[in-house]
């Protein structure tokens, strides 16, 4: 008679992959909107206020991507489409995280999702480089 002994984490199988790319699209996010929302004055930024409102937008961001990835083939890896999720995601996290700061509503979150793009690209070439390298 076969065993019913079950490991919790072949139950998820596949899903473990999702663990990295979300802790990255967090970071990105994360990044991106401390970033923007300092408007250029970094070291005002350094408050507990604005650390948890970038956080919030790193964890709807993570979110967002591991529901995204999840509906997606990750046979595959490019630029273009980790640049996009970036962006995408960021979007999204940045809405819920707070309000613009400046007007039109849309322009901080598109900028932020801009520089997460930005982040993105530089971590895919980073990892491709630092493969090759090593």
């Amino acid at each position: 008679m076969p065993s019913l002994k079950v490991n919790m984490l072949d139950t998820f199988g596949d899903y473990r992959s999702l663990a990295r790319p979300a802790a990255e699209k967090f970071a990105g996010a994360w990044l991106a909107c401390f970033l923007v929302m300092a408007r250029g004055n970094i070291f005002a930024a350094f408050t507990f206020e604005h650390a948890s409102l970038a956080s919030i937008c790193g964890i709807v961001s993570a979110a967002v991507t591991v529901g995204l990835l999840v509906q997606m083939d990750r046979t595959t890896d490019s630029v273009s489409r980790q640049a996009t999720i970036s962006a995408v995601a960021t979007f999204v996290g940045d809405i819920f995280a707070h309000p613009s700061h400046f007007p039109p509503q849309w322009a901080e979150p598109t900028i932020t999702a801009a520089v997460s793009a930005g982040i993105a690209i530089a971590l895919w070439y980073a990892k491709r480089w630092a493969k090759s390298s090593g």
